[in-house]
């Protein structure tokens, strides 16, 4: 056979136009990366986002890639540049490849030389091969990609980006600092003046101390309870899942009740301060403003995200405290003796009780350090920089000692600058009487502020607002994903505990036979019981498949899929599920391509080009084809396998597929099959059509049974009337709480009866209590009995108990005492009893769950983050560690090679040679605990957390308990009556049809 037979292609054939199409292909996978890290990096600015929320758009961009469309995130070249190294590995190998995925850069963005640095380090646009096969392909010269001069708008664009990579690059304490002032010092300080007014300036001064250092104590609770919580440090940042985790059920609704609650209230809030204050500074109508900002609510809405990054909130912030600065120093030219010591504290120098003063102090100053939920946002910044928890704590405790300072300082302006009587009486914000007194300029710094914060306050609120009302709204999920052979999985779990079971599915490719029909493999982890089973559907299916294969399924489950593409190596499905859906696996990888061949060995490239044309082949097969001895072809194989361009796999004889669709199992034949491996090992292979996509083609989808198009009526399963509500109908009813509001506003402002400072304190008093004082001191007694992690800095004295009891009831009778004395409205009296029983109600049910109880936790992890690469492409080492009530504590460590073991005694330490690791066992210390937590993980390049294929099982005495940790995101609970024995987590795959049955140990 000649070369010109054997070849795949022709090297004239791929001058001519492989470069380019494979160019296309390398920039929609740098394209959607880049756009996937982009949305990463806004996700920590979104703390109540829920985590429905941000499981779809991950799954937008899987989906995105699966049809061959654009990302739901466009990325600019500024983030190209920022990320160029996290696509390094999408680039082509030669020469051709990089020079036409330069030529396609060039064409779609501008840019300068000077300006992307590290998309020329990436692509080797310096080299002289990839110049001169830029030259050859398109006769002129490589520098023609790169604009001559940037357009004004381009150069404020990478301005701003390297502004960016500047505040995003400070050390971690400053970057903590910086996000948590601009967090603290908010809008509630403009009705400080007001709530203080009553009792005069340096009165008020004191409490702004006193109670500040009280939250600096509360806020450095929560720095720790945060900087122990596995979920915040590889997670999204989301406080609701570390509250479920610490304070069970019961704290979780609180925080959802006082999220809720405190987003309501301080929408109305956003929007009364806006519209009264630029009423009185424009003359237009107080109640037109409104209106303005329900738009731009709902248009923010639209998109169901902020899409705000760190270097956004700190600007923004930045410019909001320099127009605070300027209002004070305004302030401090008109500044009169009288009204700086005008005192009239209670009680203080004969004075009578007048409660009706201090209805206001206390709440509105509780609302203005109220920060505490931010300290998430601060820790998935800092925490991969700085485990430790050093940098957290110190930073949240420095910002609120200079929000102290900053507050005193504006009180001490505004109250010696305008009189108290005037003060008291406003129903605005402090800043109307301020442009009375100042003049005009104090009156457009003030516009200024309040167009700024409130709109960005307002429109942060009723997104989090729409969020939490998602979360809790029954759903359809129809996401389209291509799943690769083996590669990749659907996990799909229960939406908030309202689901009976953990499903996850995986494709094995076509079964054999004449319909060739698509084979799956489907996990279940149900109550007790995980199991596994294979079966080979038609190309529409539902939960009757798995139950006609294992019918103890619960029947609560509806699950319904739609094969719509199915290859060898591929299956492009339709989900129709009231389930969360998740992808695990990488999804946006390249690997070797017909462009690559040109690089390879002739020898080598003559044989994978001729296994591409035959599929796949036995050693015995490419022997005689080569004309090798069998001995010299093993060898070769076992080198092109190590290189990633060979796939071996065991031959098998499925037994005949049965009627009903399932297959029992394989059995292995001795004789060993090879085939290309079109993608970089760990990675995923593109779609099978994606080129044809991306030239524009179209055409019928290939697979047996293809369905085109989506929306099938057979895909549907039932559900609710909220699950079948269509867009529209859905984005209406989940908008309809923000709407109200703002209804509720006009009516207020309509009947001349809202107060901003009124409704800040009742927020202080009622939600600010529960979220910046009872439930940090909680979470830090919970975190130090069961935290995943031991930080390096822990301050013993915080969490003596007298001090958390004291805070705690320090709080609970602060709402007690508005309830009961201060406040006389009957609505606040009501909802300030109600909120303390309430939170003393939870507080007795957490300790009757158990929220304070001790804890171990196993971990097991392997770091993938950049930054922490072996010399080597060798698979990194794993770790892991064992803490018990808080504390770390030592266990005899098995490590299982399979060919080998090692034992070890330690609380922590490295797992060697990872990848060929079977299974770990640790024997447990005795420990009074009342649950275990078992965690194996891995975390991704980009900061996050995903399972490892690991079954845990726990002994104690007999039994032995089992759970799938790739269908409970790596991380399983175990209640202990008795102490654990042993944790044993084993990374080889277990049995096609193994069940295991929890509570007994068994295995059938």
């Amino acid at each position: 056979m000649t070369t010109a037979d054997t070849d795949l292609f022709t090297r004239s054939e791929v001058l001519a136009g492989l470069p380019a199409r494979r160019a296309q292909t390398a920039l929609f996978l740098i394209e959607s990366r880049t756009a996937r890290l982009v949305a990463h990096s806004g996700l920590p600015l979104d703390p109540f986002l829920g985590e429905t929320a941000a499981a779809e758009r991950d799954l937008a961009f899987v989906e995105a890639f699966a049809l061959g469309k654009a990302p739901p995130v466009k990325p600019t070249i500024q983030d190209l540049e920022r990320y160029a190294t996290a696509w390094r590995e999408l680039v082509p190998d030669n020469p051709r490849g990089r020079a036409a995925l330069a030529k396609l850069l060039g064409q779609k963005y501008q840019f300068t030389a000077a300006a992307v640095p590290g998309i020329r380090a990436v692509l080797g646009l310096d080299q002289a091969p990839v110049a001169a096969a830029y030259e050859k392909l398109y006769a002129q010269p490589l520098a023609t990609i790169y604009a001559a001069r940037p357009t004004l708008a381009e150069r404020l664009r990478w301005a701003w980006a390297g502004l960016g990579r500047w505040l995003e690059n400070l050390p971690p304490f400053w970057a903590v600092f910086a996000l948590t002032l601009t967090e603290t010092v908010g809008v509630s300080i403009l009705a400080l003046p007001i709530a203080l007014a009553g009792i005069g300036p340096i009165p008020g001064v004191v409490l702004l101390v006193i109670l500040g250092l009280v939250n600096v104590v509360t806020i450095i609770a929560m720095a720790e309870a945060v900087a122990r919580n596995g979920g915040i440090r590889y997670g999204y940042g989301f406080l609701s899942r570390m509250v479920e985790d610490y304070l069970g059920p019961s704290g979780a609704g609180i925080l959802w009740v006082g999220n809720a609650g405190w987003d309501a209230i301080g929408l109305l809030i956003f929007i009364l301060g806006f519209a009264t204050t630029l009423a009185a500074v424009s003359g237009v109508p107080v109640v037109i403003w409104p209106v303005g900002l329900l738009v731009i609510a709902l248009i923010f809405l639209r998109q169901e995200s902020l899409n705000a990054t760190v270097t956004t909130a700190l600007v923004v912030g930045a410019f909001n405290l320099l127009l605070l600065l300027l209002l004070s120093v305004l302030a401090f030219t008109r500044l009169q003796p009288d009204y700086l010591l005008h005192m009239n504290v209670p009680l203080l120098r004969g004075q009578p009780l007048d409660v009706a003063i201090l209805g206001l102090i206390f709440g509105t100053i509780l609302g203005a350090y109220a920060a505490h939920p931010s300290v998430g946002i601060s820790a998935k910044v800092v925490l991969p920089r700085d485990p430790s928890g050093r940098s957290l704590v110190w930073g949240v405790a420095a910002a609120q000692v200079v929000a102290i300072f900053f507050y005193c300082m504006w009180v001490l302006a505004i109250n010696g600058a305008v009189a108290p009587q005037v003060l008291a009486r406003e129903t605005g914000t402090a800043l109307i009487p301020l442009g009375d007194v100042v003049g005009p300029a104090a009156s457009i710094l003030g516009s200024v502020y309040v167009v700024l914060a409130m709109t960005i306050g307002t429109v942060y609120c009723a997104v989090r607002l729409f969020n939490l009302v998602r979360e809790r709204l029954p759903r359809q999920s129809e996401p389209v994903v291509r799943l690769p052979r083996r590669q990749g999985r659907l996990v799909l779990q229960p939406r908030a505990g309202k689901a009976p079971a953990a499903i996850s599915l995986t494709y094995l490719g076509l079964a054999p036979g004449v319909a060739a029909r698509p084979r799956f493999r489907v996990d279940i982890q149900q109550g007790g019981t995980l199991q596994r089973i294979e079966i080979a559907p038609a190309s529409r299916w539902d939960e009757t498949a798995l139950r006609s294969q294992w019918p103890q399924l619960d029947p609560r489950i509806q699950l319904a899929l739609t094969v719509q593409e199915a290859t060898r190596d591929s299956v492009l499905l339709q989900i129709s599920t009231s389930l969360a859906v998740r992808y695990e696996g990488e999804w946006d990888m390249a690997g070797l391509h017909a462009t690559d061949l040109l690089e390879l060995p002739d020898e080598t490239r003559h044989l994978l080009t001729w296994l591409m044309r035959c599929g796949e082949a036995t050693a015995a097969e490419i022997a005689a084809h080569t004309g090798q001895d069998l001995a010299a072809t093993r060898l070769l194989l076992t080198d092109l396998v190590a290189q990633g361009l060979l796939v071996e796999r065991p031959a098998t004889t499925p037994e005949a597929v049965p009627a009903s669709g399932a297959t029992e199992g394989v059995s292995v034949a001795s004789a060993a099959h090879y085939r290309p491996q079109l993608a970089l090992r760990r990675g995923l292979g593109l779609p099978d059509d994606l080129w044809r996509r991306l030239d524009g083609e179209t055409g019928p989808a290939s697979g047996p049974e293809s369905s085109t198009g989506r929306g099938s009526p057979d895909a549907f399963v039932p559900q609710s009337w909220l699950a079948r509500l269509g867009p529209r109908a859905r984005f209406w009813l989940t908008a309809s709480p923000t709407i109200a509001v703002f209804l509720v506003a006009e009516a207020l402002l309509w009947t001349d009866s809202a107060s901003f400072s009124s409704l800040l304190s009742f927020i202080g008093v009622v939600i600010a209590s529960l979220l910046a004082g009872v439930f940090p001191v909680l979470l830090l007694a919970a975190s130090r009995r069961k935290g995943d992690f031991v930080p390096a800095t822990v301050y013993r004295a915080l969490g003596q108990p007298w001090l958390l009891v004291s805070i705690y009831l320090l709080f609970i009778a602060s709402i007690f005492l508005h309830g009961l004395v201060i406040w006389q409205d009957p609505i606040q009296r009501i909802s300030a009893v109600l909120a303390g029983l309430v939170m003393a109600g939870a507080t007795w049910a957490m300790v009757r769950q158990g929220a304070f109880a001790g804890r171990v936790v196993v971990e097991v992890c392997q770091d993938l983050t950049p930054g922490l690469a072996p010399p080597s492409s060798a698979p990194r080492d794993g770790q892991f560690a064992i803490s018990a009530l808080g504390k770390p504590v030592a266990a005899e460590v098995g490590l299982d090679y399979g060919t080998s073991e090692q034992a070890l005694t330690a609380s922590s330490g490295d797992l060697p040679d990872f990848g060929a690791l079977r299974q770990v066992t640790f024997e447990l210390p005795v420990v009074a605990a009342r649950d275990l937590k078992v965690w194996a993980h891995r975390v991704t390049a980009d900061g996050l957390s995903e399972s490892l294929p690991a079954v845990a099982e726990v002994r104690c005495g007999d039994a032995i308990r089992s759970v799938d940790l790739r269908l409970t995101d790596g991380q399983a609970v175990f209640p202990l009556a008795d102490p654990a024995d042993s944790v044993t987590l084993r990374f080889d795959a277990v049995g096609e049809h193994d069940t295991f049955a929890v509570d007994r140990g068994e295995k059938r």
